[in-house]
C-alpha cells in the first residue's frame, strides 16, 4: 500500500512504489462516492460551459477586432477572457470525469492540464481585476504619474507577468503524477488525491495551499478595496465635469463587488474551513468542490466586467445591437440611433 494525500483529509500507510495502487481513509472514500460529486459538480460544469463559451467568444470577438485603439483595460479584458476560454475548454472533461464516478479515463498530461486551468483561472482572473484596479486607481488618483508610464506596454508585461506568476506557483502540480489508482473502489482519480511525496507532512500542504489563498485571493482582495476607496473620495472631490468618469467608476466597482461575492467569497470562506477541518482529520471537501465550481463561474460574469469596465467595449456592443434592431425592424423605422446612444466619435460630430 501506498502513502497518499487526499485534499478531503490525511491517510496514514507504509510507503510503497509509486506504480502500485494506493489506499485512502474512509472519509476521503466517502467524498469521492458522494453523489453531490457525481451529479451537482457536472450539471455546474456543463451550465458553466454552455454560457461561458459563447459569452466570452462574442467578447473576444469584440474586444480583438472592434474595440480599437486598444487601451489598458482593453488588454486586461483580453488577458481575462483568455482565461476563462481556456478554462471553458477543459470543462468537457471535468464533466466526464464526475459522471464517471470520478474515474479519470484520459491520461496523466490531460490530468495536470485540467488541474493547472482551473486553478490558474481563478488565479489570473483575481490578479487580472487587482491590476484593473490599479489603473483605474493610479488614472484617477494619479494622472500625470499614469501618463508618464506608458500604461499601454505596462499593460502587456503585466498580463505577462500574471501568466509566469500563476504558472510559477502551480509549478509543484506540473511536476507530479495527479491521477491515483485507488485500490478500495477501484477508480483514477484527478488531483481528488495527492501523492504523499509531494508533500512530506499535512503542514505543508496547508502551508502551500493556505499561501496560494493568500498571494490569489486575500492579498488581491485588500488591493481593490484600497483602490476603489480611494478612487471614490478622489471622485467625489472632483468638478462636475468628471460626472461620466464617476458613472463609469461606479459601475465597474458594482460589478466587481457583483463578481467577489457571488463567485469568490464563497470559496475563500469554504477554503480556510477545510483547511482548519483538515487539522482535525475531519473532511470538508465536498463542499470544497462545490465552492471551486461555484467560483469558476466567473468565466459567466466575466463578460460584464468588460462592458461596465470599458467604455470602447460598451459602444462597440451598442452600436453593434443598433444596427441589429435597424435591419431587424426595417430601414425607415430604427429602433435607436448612434446619437441617441451617445456614441458618435467626437471627430465625426457636425460643425456648428
Amino acid at each position: 500500500m501506498v502513502q497518499s494525500i487526499s485534499l478531503a483529509i490525511i491517510s496514514d500507510f507504509v510507503m510503497s512504489p509509486l506504480t502500485s495502487p494506493r489506499n485512502v481513509t474512509n472519509a476521503t472514500l466517502t467524498a469521492l462516492q458522494s453523489k453531490v460529486m457525481q451529479t451537482v459538480l457536472p450539471a455546474l460544469f456543463i451550465l458553466n460551459f454552455c454560457i461561458s463559451i459563447p459569452l466570452n467568444v462574442i467578447s473576444l470577438w469584440f474586444l480583438c477586432w472592434y474595440s480599437r485603439p486598444w487601451t489598458p483595460t482593453i488588454i486586461f479584458c483580453i488577458n481575462l477572457n483568455i482565461a476563462d476560454l481556456l478554462y471553458g475548454f477543459v470543462l468537457p472533461f471535468q464533466t466526464a470525469y464526475h459522471l464517471k464516478e470520478n474515474n479519470w479515463p484520459f491520461g496523466d498530461v490531460l490530468c495536470q492540464i485540467v488541474s493547472v486551468l482551473s486553478y490558474g483561472n481563478l488565479h489570473c482572473s483575481i490578479l487580472t481585476m487587482m491590476s484593473l484596479s490599479i489603473e483605474r486607481y493610479l488614472g484617477i488618483v494619479h494622472p500625470l504619474r499614469y501618463k508618464a508610464a506608458k500604461p499601454i506596454r505596462a499593460s502587456f508585461l503585466v498580463c505577462i507577468s500574471i501568466w509566469a506568476l500563476v504558472l510559477l506557483t502551480l509549478f509543484p502540480l506540473m511536476q507530479h503524477k495527479l491521477t491515483i489508482h485507488l485500490q478500495q473502489l477501484p477508480i483514477i482519480t484527478c488531483f481528488d488525491v495527492l501523492p504523499k511525496e509531494m508533500f512530506s507532512a499535512k503542514e505543508n500542504f496547508i502551508i502551500y495551499f493556505g499561501s496560494l489563498l493568500f498571494l490569489f485571493f486575500f492579498l488581491p482582495l485588500i488591493i481593490m478595496g484600497f483602490c476603489y476607496i480611494s478612487i471614490i473620495l478622489t471622485l467625489l472631490h472632483s468638478p462636475s465635469q468628471f460626472r461620466e468618469s464617476k458613472r463609469q467608476t461606479v459601475y465597474l466597482i458594482i460589478a466587481l463587488l457583483f463578481l467577489i461575492t457571488v463567485c469568490y467569497l464563497p470559496h475563500i470562506v469554504i477554503a480556510v474551513t477545510h483547511y482548519i477541518l483538515l487539522f482535525q482529520k475531519k473532511t470538508f471537501y465536498v463542499e470544497y468542490k462545490l465552492s471551486l465550481a461555484t467560483a469558476s463561474f466567473n468565466c459567466c460574469f466575466d463578460p460584464f466586467l468588460y462592458y461596465f469596465g470599458s467604455k470602447e467595449f460598451r459602444q462597440k456592443i451598442q452600436r453593434k445591437l443598433c444596427k441589429c434592431v435597424t435591419v431587424y425592424f426595417g430601414e425607415s423605422s430604427p429602433i435607436c440611433s448612434q446619437h441617441d446612444m451617445q456614441i458618435m466619435p467626437v471627430q465625426e460630430a457636425p460643425k456648428i
